[in-house]
């Protein structure tokens, strides 16, 4: 693969990287309380505006009920979005292929078995499943607790995706040996071992980028419904959403963020739209670079990519057009002749 064939990949991972850098790094710039004020005055002092405070020169993107500055917690929680996003996938896709492999070759009997018993997580919605296994430790709040409940909640996550990710894996393994020149390899004393380093390599790398990124977008996806749901990542804080019956993410995770606030949209909607469209920003980010990998990358099995197919599929219906033209002229040529 070559760099410049992934500019929009280069751009968006950029973007996403500086984000992080800057939410990593904020304990040595930014303030604990996120600037937290509950009456702001002019330089008069008189009074000029009390929480929740749009976006101005005092808070660029304005501050929530409880006079917390919207940039900084959006800073600060970033680290928690991408992190536990981007670590849930890497590990989907790491132990789902894994035992993808080890079930399509070695374990190639038991893998039916295995498929029936995983049917439950196509049936019922992963939501209901990861609801009920995080609202125990997701609701109230635990002293000094937020990566521990963090720790928890990313296991339940990872659970939920490496089913679809081991089933897609044997199904392109199995595609795969339906092929001749792997089960050429078979008949000339080849090993799964050596089958699945020579053969089966090339194609499992190109589709696992694609799955990841679809991973990538289901965890981002699900997450948005926990957080709809005021189930976040690494558990709720002590301090309540000042005038409303609702829990306080205390991490500040985006989806979190959108999940205690989607009630202003209608009072105070910058404290909702604002968490809600960078959300929406890295969804859009990460399927550009899925559309940008599903359009460049060796994908198909047969060896070439799905450009070069229509390539070839275009010269051989100019080929066959011009046949028949030339036949055609034959015939008439000829008729002409005995007249």
């Amino acid at each position: 693969m070559k760099a410049f064939n992934y500019k929009n990949m280069i751009i968006g991972l950029s973007i996403l990287g500086i984000v992080l850098i800057f939410s990593l790094l904020y304990p040595l710039y930014g303030p604990e309380d996120f600037n937290k004020v509950m009456y702001l005055y002019d330089k008069k002092g008189n009074l000029i505006g009390v929480p929740p405070i749009p976006p101005s020169s005092h808070y660029l993107l304005g501050s929530d009920r409880n006079g917390a500055d919207i940039l900084l917690m959006m800073i600060y929680g970033a680290k928690f979005t991408l992190l536990s996003a981007f670590g849930v996938t890497f590990i989907r896709v790491l132990i789902g292929g894994a035992l993808g492999i080890i079930f399509s070759l070695w374990l190639k009997r038991l893998l039916p078995i295995l498929k029936d018993f995983l049917l439950v997580f196509n049936l019922v919605p992963p939501i209901i499943i990861t609801l009920v296994l995080m609202l125990p430790v997701s609701t109230t709040y635990i002293e000094d607790s937020v990566y521990s409940i963090l720790f928890y909640q990313i296991i339940i996550l990872i659970i939920m995706g490496v089913p679809s990710v081991l089933i897609m894996t044997s199904e392109i393994i199995d595609e795969m040996k339906g092929k001749s020149f792997i089960q050429s390899s078979y008949l000339m004393g080849g090993n799964h071992l050596h089958v699945l380093k020579t053969h089966l390599k090339p194609f499992l790398t190109s589709y696992g980028f694609l799955m990841a990124i679809q991973q990538l977008l289901n965890t981002l996806v699900l997450i948005m419904y926990l957080g709809a749901f005021q189930v976040y990542l690494g558990g709720v804080s002590r301090e309540e959403v000042r005038g409303l019956p609702i829990l306080n993410s205390i991490s500040k995770e985006w989806a979190g963020l959108i999940g205690q606030n989607y009630r202003e949209f209608f009072m105070s909607p910058w404290v909702v739209l604002i968490p809600l469209t960078c959300y929406f920003l890295l969804i859009i980010i990460i399927n550009m670079i899925k559309k940008e990998i599903e359009a460049s990358l060796d994908i198909n099995s047969l060896g070439m990519t799905f450009k070069r197919r229509k390539k070839k599929k275009k010269k051989q219906n100019d080929a066959v057009s011009k046949n028949n033209i030339a036949i055609k002229s034959d015939f008439t040529f000829q008729k002409m002749s005995n007249n």
